[in-house]
């Protein structure tokens, strides 16, 4: 799966996380090299019945198949 890494300054994390809508909340995540990243998580509950996206190779991969 692809992800995207990308160094956000402390002084606006805050107002960053202000602005995520549930079901989605911060969490740790693994990259494929074994590193733990800080990112974004969806709560177990919104996943269910969605649209598995894994096979597709990221989120990015995902908008285009929809036509964005």
């Amino acid at each position: 799966m692809a992800v995207e890494v990308r160094a956000v300054p402390q002084t606006t994390v805050g107002s960053l996380l202000a602005g995520i809508p549930a079901p989605l909340g911060p969490g740790s995540v693994e990259l494929a090299d074994g590193r733990w990243e800080k990112g974004f998580i969806c709560e177990g509950f919104a996943a269910e019945g969605a649209r598995d996206m894994r096979a597709l190779g990221g989120w990015r991969a995902y908008l285009r198949s929809c036509g964005g």
